[in-house]
């Protein structure tokens, strides 16, 4: 008998975690019956109890899907005036940090950050570096570029992850 009940009670517990958590929101149950004779679900019990002020389980996953970084594209994004004008930027705003200088070091530095969908950049991060002080020079570099192009998918902008390798060369 105590199994039985035990039994029951474990499936209720886990049929109101598995449907909160596929709504979104963990504060809202779906409410569905079980007979305590069978085990069965009836399921013609109401589906949910609903708040007019939270958003429905396909608002919430519209919002996922607008959060979401994509690292496959259609369009990918550019900088303003494209791959010259990008090489340009870098040439004329590199600057090689003493402690690099010092050390003679030459290498590239690599470098990922988000395009937003508004061409804003963001979430900058070195995948390899050089040390030196050669690092947060990339990363001031990439900061004071302006808004790129966003990357599309089926023509709309998205938000997509880029990689960007700067040299470093060492001249006397």
């Amino acid at each position: 008998m105590f199994r039985k009940i035990f039994t029951y009670t474990l499936i209720l517990l886990l049929l109101v975690m598995e449907n909160s958590m596929w709504v979104g929101h963990p504060e809202i149950i779906l409410m569905s019956k079980i007979s305590i004779d069978t085990g069965r679900v009836i399921t013609d019990a109401p589906k949910q109890l609903f708040r007019d002020d939270m958003p429905n389980a396909l608002q919430h996953e519209r919002q996922l899907q607008d959060n979401r970084v994509f690292g496959a594209y259609e369009q990918p994004p550019t900088f303003p005036g494209g791959t010259k004008a990008l090489f340009s930027f870098i040439r004329a705003n590199l600057k090689m940090p003493a402690k690099g200088k010092k050390a003679g070091i030459s290498g590239r530095v690599f470098v990922a950050f988000t395009v937003e969908d508004t061409g804003e950049i963001k979430y900058i991060n070195i995948v390899k570096g050089l040390g030196f002080g050669c690092d947060q020079e990339a990363v001031r570099l990439i900061n004071s570029m302006p808004n790129w192009r966003p990357g599309t998918i089926s023509g709309k902008p998205v938000r997509v992850r880029f990689n960007l390798p700067i040299s470093f060369i060492f001249e006397d």
